[in-house]
């Protein structure tokens, strides 16, 4: 497997694009931990399946090979264009017990591409969660780690990068990305623990990894309240965020609070139990009654119930309807249609990212190709054309998010139908969120 590829570097630069496009926003920290001529093991969280190693690739200026879970090497046609991607098959017991050995030959692979001072990426949790919920790590990277070094007397000078990655939403388009490369873990540093014991020495980074990893996440360790932990986050995490202002960037600093705020949280639940089970009852009475009213949180406010509310919004969606519909129109083969199957067919929600990028980026590179050689043939303007094909691109994008506002405004009338139809039931609504609310403000500045 080659170390660097001119082949991979150009497609990853469209990749690269393709990714700044779908989100909103992304915002990368710690990119000057990853040290260069030296071997490195990314070691990020994973959440969002494909979603995820792409954010590594594409925020860091390096090309990792990654190991992967085997099964996805079953269909060969799929084999040449992992390989061609840096991807390796590990395996598992759940792959067959007789395949188990041939894990000796990847990681001897692995080794070689630390030794040959590039980098190597693996998931320490082997699985991914689709909540903001850490799982626990295994030991696949501790023992690769400490393979390699003992093969080089602990002279490798080993780096294991610990990666916080973070969306604001795992699979719907124009999400926010952080990508937190953390301070590099030294192999070294465990050579004489390794060496009394290589058990504890194991089980001693693999802590630490799991340690260093959480701290650049968002780790909601309730299992049984996960959902109503994210509700509180919803309810009060923007005025938190606002009292903290832990960063000067928007999206940063709403991670660092929210990091904050669920550590907080979790804290006096230990420490007032019984407050928390009666508070847990409402949160979930909350959820419940939103989810059988069909309603979303965000449009449970007071404001979202005046007349002239929605008639500044209806105006500003008569100004962005044409935008949608000429976006509707000339995306709706290369968009619209496969979003809508993607949807339909696949079955884990998980995917539904991953699937829709893959799939995009394959549609559009080919539109891409075939605009740039009908608009060059009628222009014969190479400048003209790129600006054309650009524009076609940045259209899609704008008219998705005029699509959300479009959205987000039909959800505000149907709140507000709904309030003059069933006005005591609103009523209620609005009361059991702002006493959620105060709630949890006196729980927090307690």
């Amino acid at each position: 497997m080659k170390h660097w590829s001119f082949a991979y570097a150009f497609v990853k630069q469209i990749v690269r694009a393709a990714m700044w496009l779908v989100h909103k926003r992304i915002s990368v920290i710690g990119e000057t931990n990853i040290p260069p001529d030296t071997p490195v093991i990314f070691a990020p969280n994973h959440q969002n399946a494909l979603m995820d190693p792409l954010a590594v690739l594409c925020t860091s200026r390096t090309q990792p090979v990654w190991l992967a879970r085997a099964d996805i090497f079953k269909l060969k046609a799929a084999r040449p264009i992992l390989r061609f991607l840096k991807i390796m098959p590990v395996y598992r017991f759940r792959d067959g017990k007789d395949n188990l050995g041939k894990n000796e030959e990847v990681f001897a692979q692995a080794i070689e591409v630390l030794e040959n001072k590039r980098e190597l990426a693996l998931f320490p949790e082997a699985a991914h969660s689709g909540k903001r919920q850490m799982l626990a790590h295994k030991k696949a990277i501790p023992r690769i780690a400490f393979l390699a070094e003992e093969k080089n007397n602990f002279q490798l000078n080993l780096h294991i990068i610990p990666v916080g990655i973070y969306y604001s939403h795992y699979w719907h388009l124009n999400r926010e990305l952080i990508v937190h490369y953390g301070e590099p873990i030294l192999v070294k540093e465990y050579e004489a623990e390794f060496k009394r014991d290589s058990h504890k020495a194991n089980m001693a980074l693999r802590n630490e990894i799991s340690k260093r990893v959480e701290a650049l996440t968002i780790n909601i360790k309730s299992k049984e309240y996960y959902d109503n932990y994210e509700l509180m986050r919803e309810l009060v995490g923007a005025d938190y965020a606002h009292q903290s202002k832990a960063d000067k960037n928007r999206l940063k600093n709403r991670f660092y609070s929210d990091q904050k705020l669920i550590s907080l949280l979790e804290e006096k639940e230990a420490s007032q139990p019984t407050v928390f089970g009666e508070l847990h009852q409402q949160l979930t009475n909350y959820r419940e009654t939103l989810h059988q009213l069909n309603i979303h949180n965000k449009q449970v406010s007071q404001t979202k119930l005046s007349a002239w509310y929605l008639v500044k919004k209806s105006f500003g969606a008569l100004l962005l309807l044409p935008l949608f519909l000429l976006g509707f129109i000339l995306h709706l083969i290369p968009f619209f249609i496969p979003r809508h199957f993607i949807q339909r067919k696949v079955k884990d929600q998980l995917f539904y990212g991953s699937v829709q990028f893959v799939v995009g980026l394959i549609i559009y590179s080919v539109i891409g190709l075939v605009l740039s050689i009908v608009f060059y043939r009628y222009t014969q303007d190479a400048l003209l054309t790129l600006c054309l094909l650009l524009g076609f691109w940045l259209l899609g994008k704008l008219a998705y998010q005029a699509m959300q506002y479009l959205l987000d405004l039909i959800n505000n009338v149907r709140f507000f139908l709904f309030a003059r139809k069933d006005p005591n039931q609103s009523s209620r609504l609005l009361r059991q969120k702002a006493e959620l609310r105060n709630q949890l403000f006196q729980l927090i500045n307690d």
